[in-house]
């Protein structure tokens, strides 16, 4: 089944006014993930925190809740603004922030926001005595373990998808998960696929480990058997070989999380991978793998380290991430296949500057020290979290990559709650949060790849801008609608999933 460019921009119209439609005309005004209920006044300037009392965690265990506190329990936090700069702990509060008790509150309610593992967190005071409070904490927690069929496109990409649309291309599976094993924020998956590409993947994540609760552990482990392969790029297109075993993949890994501090995280990664692609992969690309060979087996180490003050990990407005990491591929111990480095920056900014208005910039540089790598082991700007807006048709790979995404957002319908019977209104399902917001968007980006000269596009500056609107709801989600223009000459409507920033 094949649709029209007419019918796809139909297709196009008809998913965005279906989110409008199912909306309801009438909405409850709040935050979507829940608030802080401070007095406006109160009695002391400092007030001490002498417990905290918790509802709402069916199955959390208290301890994952009271790590997130940006406080200590038995602190005395100050009740006014303060008048200069002062450090405390790791924040800084400057003249004209709100006081130090409602910065603290609003921090620990998005900490515990960011754990995923609750819908809503209400923070609010009670009094027991003089200047000595307790801490109430009121949460609504996820829906923890889910069973869903999911799809998968044997195409490069969604968006390569919808303009010639074909169901056959395309495998069925299943995926299970459980957020919170225990009540302890353990998480597990398990994801099987079949069709023209199979696979299956397992994986653990144990967040934090050892007396100090600083150390995370995921174990992962899968398969895969894929029916496409990007074998190579003329003029920056894919080149695409579609027939049965093209590319067999088995990885393993385990990831150490450490957090040395609130807002302080650090990666450490090894991973073995098995690959192997088909006769016809290597007669239409001899270098798509290491050494010109059918089958390359590598011992991965990855370590980052990064700065993470965001309000949300999923649709941050406020805040900021840095972050330096190195990658070296290949350590020389399973075999001497593959011998490769990579190392790069990523910073990404997010401000308020007005009511409804908000702006976010991000750049990101990586480079591959060393020798050029094979096409399978470069890097792509066109891939996952590594894209600049108006060139999803195209590859852009290379051994060094430097772009950035700059965003100006508008909230066209504010921070809501679907209206529901009363007693619903923490009902995992029936009370629908949702925002809307409105953005223009501009990127740049540019590509190194020293070897090839058919690709007009690498060792080039690219431009894209346009417009946008971001869908954000439950669990997450973020389904983004862009029209974009480039400097390649090219425009259309794209979707995204995820926040660009």
């Amino acid at each position: 089944m094949h649709c029209s460019k007419f019918g796809k921009m139909n297709f196009f119209f008809m998913l965005v006014a279906l989110f409008l439609l199912v909306l309801p005309r009438t909405t409850l005004s709040q935050n979507k993930d829940g608030s802080i209920h401070v007095p406006d006044t109160l009695d002391a300037p400092y007030i001490r925190i002498t417990g905290v009392e918790i509802s709402g965690n069916k199955l959390t265990k208290p301890r994952i809740i009271e790590r997130e506190l940006d406080f200590t329990i038995g602190d005395s936090l100050a009740t006014f603004q303060q008048e200069k700069g002062v450090s405390l702990s790791n924040r800084i509060f400057y003249p004209g922030d709100s006081s130090e008790l409602r910065l603290r509150m609003n921090y620990s309610r998005e900490n515990l926001i960011n754990t995923k593992l609750f819908l809503t967190v209400d923070l609010s005071l009670k009094k027991i005595r003089d200047n000595q409070y307790n801490l109430i904490i009121d949460l609504t927690e996820r829906h923890y373990w889910w069973l869903f069929p999911v799809p998968k496109l044997n195409a490069p990409n969604f968006n390569e998808w919808i303009r010639d649309i074909d169901w056959s291309y395309l495998s069925m599976g299943l995926f299970f998960s459980h957020n919170n094993l225990f009540g302890l924020s353990h998480q597990t998956s398990v994801i099987a696929l079949a069709g023209k590409s199979w696979a299956i993947a397992f994986g653990y994540k144990i967040p934090w480990i050892g007396k100090g609760q600083k150390i995370g552990l995921t174990l992962i482990a899968g398969y895969s058997n894929m029916y496409y392969v990007e074998y190579a790029s003329v003029e920056n297109r894919r080149q695409m070989l579609y027939a049965p075993n093209s590319s067999q993949v088995a990885k393993i890994g385990a990831n150490l999380a450490l957090r040395p501090g609130l807002y302080n995280y650090g990666t450490i990664k090894l991973s073995g991978e098995y690959i192997k692609v088909s006769d016809s992969v290597i007669k239409l690309d001899s270098n798509y793998l290491a050494g010109n060979k059918r089958s390359n087996v590598s011992l991965s180490l990855y370590a980052d380290y990064y700065y993470d003050s965001r309000n949300s990990h999923s649709s941050p407005l406020k805040g900021n991430l840095l972050r330096v990491f190195v990658n070296k591929v290949g350590m020389g111990l399973l075999s001497k296949d593959v011998d490769l480095f990579y190392y790069g920056i990523d910073f990404h900014f997010y401000q308020t500057i007005g009511r409804k208005w908000f702006v976010a910039e991000m750049v990101k540089a990586e480079n591959s020290a060393g020798r050029s790598a094979p096409y399978y082991y470069q890097l792509n700007m066109t891939s996952g979290n590594d894209f600049i807006r108006g060139f999803d048709l195209y590859t852009l790979k290379g051994d060094q990559i430097y772009y950035t995404r700059n965003n100006l957002k508008f909230e066209l319908i504010k921070p809501s709650i679907r209206k529901v019977k009363e007693g619903q209104e923490k009902n995992k399902f029936k009370a629908l949060q949702y925002v809307f917001y409105l953005n223009a968007f501009a990127d740049a980006g540019y590509t190194v790849n020293k070897l090839t000269e058919i690709n007009p596009y690498n060792n080039k500056l690219l431009f894209s801008w346009g417009l946008g609107m971001d869908f954000v709801t439950y669990y997450d989600m973020v389904i983004r609608f862009e029209y974009a223009f480039t400097s390649i000459g090219t425009n259309g409507f794209y979707f995204g999933f995820g926040m660009p920033i």
